[in-house]
């Protein structure tokens, strides 16, 4: 009986080892990675800056950008290069008539849109594509 016990303590642990090393998902887009909060946007035609009306987020995991709001999320199937720190983003439900009204409060104004990594720490993210400025930090 007491074998037994042995035996099934010692499956159960090394199933549990087994799972929890298999589900490990290493980040490759290094600082990028995570939840950031939009606390402004510039438009370098103009140099206008201005904070979003509604909190808005970007949010960047794997192969994916999320930029939402109060009331809506809005998915692109993103690509990162970490050498030349640029990263494409394509928004599949957004149509170009929709970009003014969907994207814009994002301070994406293309779709599909590249944007330049200008600065990614741990506290703060500022990218720059060819209309805007975007600085947002990290929540």
């Amino acid at each position: 009986m007491k074998f037994i016990k042995y035996i099934f303590s010692a499956v159960i642990l090394f199933a549990a080892v087994c799972a929890i090393s298999s589900c490990r998902v290493a980040s490759h887009n290094g600082k990028l990675d995570g939840q950031w909060q939009i606390m402004s946007i510039e438009e370098t035609a103009t140099g206008l800056s201005a904070a979003p009306e509604t909190r808005s987020y970007l949010c960047f995991y794997l192969h994916i950008l999320q930029a939402y709001g109060p009331t809506y999320r809005l998915t692109a199937n993103m690509t990162y290069d970490k050498e030349e720190e640029v990263l494409t983003a394509d928004f599949p439900y957004i149509s170009q008539g929709d970009v003014d009204k969907n994207l814009k409060p994002y301070g994406i104004c293309s779709n599909p849109v590249t944007i330049e990594v200008v600065k990614a720490d741990s506290k703060e993210l500022v990218l720059r594509t060819p209309e805007t400025v975007i600085t947002c930090r990290r929540f």
